[in-house]
């Protein structure tokens, strides 16, 4: 029971290593594209991705301020204002 366990140890630390040299790899072969050849990385935002402008889309919290933008506030008179009594409730529990 004992050598089973050591074997499968073995066989557990050869395959994290063999994992670990592919994603080392693979990250080594997608920065090849920015390190190598001088290419920018692809933007994701969506407010600053020239893809996502053309498409006519922006920033949701861009959209928001502008929207925001828009809005005037309400000027109100403090001194013609008058509580409605029928929905102020008096009572006490």
């Amino acid at each position: 029971m004992f050598v089973s366990l050591q074997l499968s140890l073995i066989q557990m630390i050869q395959l994290i290593v063999i994992a670990s040299v592919i994603v080392a790899l693979a990250l080594a072969l997608l920065g090849i594209n920015i390190y190598v050849f001088g290419r920018k990385f692809p933007e994701t935002e969506v407010g600053k991705n020239r893809n996502m402008m053309r498409l006519g889309l922006s920033c949701p919290s861009c959209d928001e301020r502008a929207r925001y933008r828009k809005l005037r506030p309400v000027k109100i008179n403090v001194k013609t204002l008058k509580p409605d009594w029928k929905k102020v409730n008096l009572s006490t529990p």
